[in-house]
């Protein structure tokens, strides 16, 4: 990944922008102190030679100086002149985001911890104070004004959860605050900010699947108003163009926020279209994420069924199943590069205004594969079974719903319960017959048994006749120096439930049964997987008819056997 400025170049601060005139002087002399033009103990010029070199009135000069003595950067001691105090005082900068209730990013914190990283690192290596700022949108216009008029830091990095008000650029400039916004820009406008080439990284990104023999490509993104959404489509369609394959505006999908759940509707409808595309382009990985559990609600595989590519590269991304290829826009670098600019045009070693841009690099890991000779059109005229369409196998026509798994573990089982002829539902498609429900029992024992009481009696209400519960339930394995004591509590609170709603489920022949995996998390997501989703199987087709209320054991302790 390269950066490059494209507007200034490095070096002293040259001139003054915006902002009144004792509010220019004194940013450009704490600028020159703290570049060590003038050392801790020494004189600054006199108010007549400040008056000279800035061309300001000698009010103005004493106005600046009274600033500086009020922040305790200067002291003035009569007969002798103004002098740099003995310890300057630290750079104070802030982080705000603006309209932090709709900023979904805040709720993601891989996103937030990497971005406070870097600018956290670099504040501590230029000895800076940083403090955190939510603003709400209303609020946004007061807040700046009152940062411009009252100073309480020296300058300010802007996230703002949709695209920056021109009108609150002007407020900081004509103040002469400093600034850097983070991942917005307005075309056209000079200004302080770090950006991605997004229409770069998506044009990558979908070339990357035009590459690997995808012709139907799908696209996802979030808040079609943000020019971010915007730059990311036009990449997109110029990778197309590129490739000689016509735009297809049906198979584009433009959600409201970058969420799960958004990005989740947006690829389960692509993927249910009678003529479905081959590859998703969703240009944003927290909408993958969802993307990833239609795909599995669907009973399909990815890569095997659909190709999926994201963009920003989060943590998460490397840990799907499988890892998600991905555009890398790391945002650690964003906060370290907007932490340096902001200090740099504090300490005037850089010139207003300034732009850095990131360009983007393609991660490939394992969720795209090429296509083989004709596999576009199979994968075009072959929909995903639909709810009430005939299948065969133990669990034909059995409507799937999971709630509580963990990614790789859900996908097993729906892979598992899917080629036995269950159809994966949506959270409000038909009642379930078969609705599967994760449990950690591994602390907080009573708490986790309580809730999965109050989530079975509520997933009775939803079922129909018929319909088989059943609880997957990870527990660590026995300590024996506590002599299986552990064990014990936890099998019996199990028991306790699973009774209490195999009763209350009789009456309409609902069986209620749960799956006790004795086992650490890693083994549970791995080489366990197909045997838990194995005995799920079992537990929801006609052979388990007559158990309910009973608890199997994978995994169990020495001396004691599986089963009922």
């Amino acid at each position: 990944m390269a950066v490059m400025g494209t507007d200034g170049r490095p070096g002293r601060r040259n001139g003054r922008q915006g902002g009144p005139m004792y509010q220019q002087v004194r940013q450009d002399l704490l600028a020159r102190i703290r570049r060590g033009e003038f050392p801790p103990g020494s004189l600054l010029p006199s108010e007549s030679q400040i008056c000279e070199q800035y061309g300001v009135s000698v009010t103005t000069a004493r106005r600046a100086f009274l600033e500086l003595v009020k922040e305790g950067v200067v002291r003035r001691r009569a007969g002798v002149g103004t002098m740099v105090a003995p310890r300057i005082r630290r750079a104070r900068i802030a982080f705000a985001s603006i309209d932090y209730t709709g900023d979904a990013w805040r709720h993601i914190p891989s996103v937030i911890g990497e971005m406070f990283a870097g600018i956290g690192e670099h504040a501590w290596r230029r000895d800076a104070v940083l403090e955190i700022v939510g603003v709400e949108d209303e609020e946004a216009e007061g807040y700046l004004r009152r940062v411009a008029e009252r100073r309480p830091v020296d300058g300010l990095l802007l996230r703002v959860a949709n695209d920056i008000r021109g009108e609150h650029l002007d407020i900081l400039e004509q103040a002469g605050m400093p600034y850097v916004l983070i991942k917005r820009h307005i075309p056209g406008r000079r200004m302080n900010c770090v950006i991605s080439d997004d229409v770069t990284g998506a044009r990558m990104a979908t070339s990357h699947l035009l590459e690997l023999g995808h012709r139907r490509i799908g696209f996802v993104c979030g808040k079609p108003r943000l020019m971010l959404n915007r730059e990311r489509l036009a990449g997109y369609r110029e990778a197309l163009a590129e490739y000689g394959v016509g735009f297809d505006a049906g198979l584009v999908r433009q959600e409201e926020h970058f969420t799960t759940e958004m990005g989740y509707r947006a690829v389960r409808s692509l993927l249910e279209m009678p003529s479905r595309p081959s590859a998703v382009f969703v240009a944003s990985d927290t909408m993958a994420i969802g993307g990833y559990e239609a795909v599995w609600d669907l009973g399909m595989r990815i890569p095997d069924d659909v190709s999926i590519v994201g963009y920003d590269d989060i943590q998460a991304a490397s840990a799907l199943q499988p890892p998600l290829t991905t555009i890398r826009t790391s945002y650690y670098d964003f906060g370290r590069l907007a932490a340096q600019l902001l200090l740099d045009l504090i300490e005037g070693r850089e010139v207003a205004p300034q732009r850095r841009v990131i360009h983007p690099t393609l991660v490939v890991r394992g969720s795209t594969r090429r296509l083989g000779p004709g596999e576009e059109a199979e994968h075009r005229d072959t929909p995903p079974r639909q709810p009430g369409q005939a299948s065969s196998g133990q669990l034909s026509g059995v409507g799937l719903l999971c709630s509580g798994l963990d990614p790789a573990l859900r996908q097993e089982v729906v892979r598992a319960c899917a080629a036995e002829g269950a159809m994966p539902l949506a959270g409000e498609d038909a009642p379930p017959g078969l609705w599967v429900q994760g449990l950690s029992l591994w602390q907080d024992l009573g708490t986790n048994l309580r809730r999965a009481l109050e989530r079975g009696r509520m997933a009775l209400r939803r079922m129909g006749e018929g319909a088989a519960l059943v609880y997957v339930v990870s527990a660590m394995s026995p300590d024996p120096a506590l002599g299986g004591i552990e064990h014990e509590a936890i099998r019996a609170g199990l028991g306790r439930v699973v009774r209490v709603l195999a009763g209350e489920g009789a009456g309409r022949g609902v069986r209620v049964n749960a799956l006790l995996c004795l086992a650490d998390r890693h083994e549970l997501e791995t080489e366990r997987a197909a045997e838990v989703a194995g005995t799920v199987v079992f537990l929801a087709s006609a052979a388990a008819r007559s158990i309910s209320g009973e608890i199997l054991t994978l995994d169990w302790p020495p001396g004691e056997k599986p089963g009922p």
